[in-house]
């Protein structure tokens, strides 16, 4: 199956998947969750939060090219906004994305690769491409989660985000799920909850300086894909508004198509400045 498509072909059709980009930014501003009373830990599932760890990555891939559709749902003050796309991921910092309108062919397309940042519409006269560094800055204008790349894709293929080795660890149970906590200085920065019976990853929390949430992606509906286990559906939740994808038709590569974005015949991109 082959889900993304030539920009050559790309016509101008409405923009659905800019609602995305607008809306995605305020998701990653989370509000404070519940704390879940501890219960008996199973016997024996781990026996440390860095045995925790080393299953958790044991069960995910690390070095193939991730290709999905999802279809997303964002949810904003109480206005329900469904869209589709087409996605390919590679950690630890490789994306393409391209939308899938109700009619007609792609209308956005967005690429990050080799620390290079392509965004390319389709319009009057060709279209506007814009190129650039990859910085989170630069990212956050067309994709705005407020987060490098490398956390970002890590998420949206239902990892832990990036972590620091300078740090610590703590592990807690709760509710037959293990919590890792990650500090750094003596403050927390991230948790993970994870499921000891299929080693999966159901939570992540991160907190931001002074232990406010910054967000919280959850992962569920975990499927088996090739020899993992990977979550069909993501959320990330934040003040007065939450995001759901539901990914379908997964495919595992270990060779994919090129992650970044041809230019166009007759189009000059333009340079995006930090």
């Amino acid at each position: 199956m082959r889900i993304l498509n030539s920009v050559d072909r790309a016509l101008p059709c409405g923009i659905l998947l800019l609602i995305l980009i607008t809306a995605l930014g305020p998701a990653l501003f989370g509000c404070a969750g519940k704390r879940v009373v501890p219960s008996p830990p199973p016997g024996g599932a781990y026996l440390s939060p860095e045995d925790a760890l080393r299953a958790l990555a044991a069960s995910t891939p690390s070095d193939q090219t991730l290709t999905v559709t999802a279809r997303i749902e964002i949810n904003s003050h109480g206005e329900r906004r469904p869209l589709k796309a087409a996605l390919m991921m590679k950690r630890p910092a490789q994306l393409r994305l391209e939308s899938i309108p109700l009619l007609g062919p792609p209308d956005f397309f967005l690429s990050i690769d080799a620390g290079e940042l392509r965004v390319f519409s389709p319009g009057k006269d060709g279209g506007i491409f814009y190129a650039g560094r990859a910085t989170a800055r630069n990212v956050y204008r067309f994709f705005p989660l407020v987060l490098p790349a490398t956390d970002m894709i890590s998420l949206l293929m239902g990892h832990p985000p990036r972590m620091e080795e300078a740090s610590s660890w703590r592990g807690e149970w709760e509710e037959g799920l293990y919590r890792v906590d990650q500090y750094i200085a003596g403050e927390k920065i991230l948790s993970l909850w994870i499921d000891p019976v299929g080693n999966f990853l159901l939570r992540v929390r991160a907190f931001t300086e002074g232990g406010t949430i910054a967000y919280t992606a959850e992962f569920a509906e975990h499927t088996s894909v090739g020899t993992h286990f990977l979550p069909q559906l993501l959320t990330i939740t934040g003040e007065a508004v939450s995001l759901t994808l539901r990914y379908t038709e997964f495919r595992l590569d270990n060779d994919a198509e090129p992650f970044a974005l041809p230019i166009p015949e007759g189009i000059v991109p333009i340079p995006l400045d930090d």
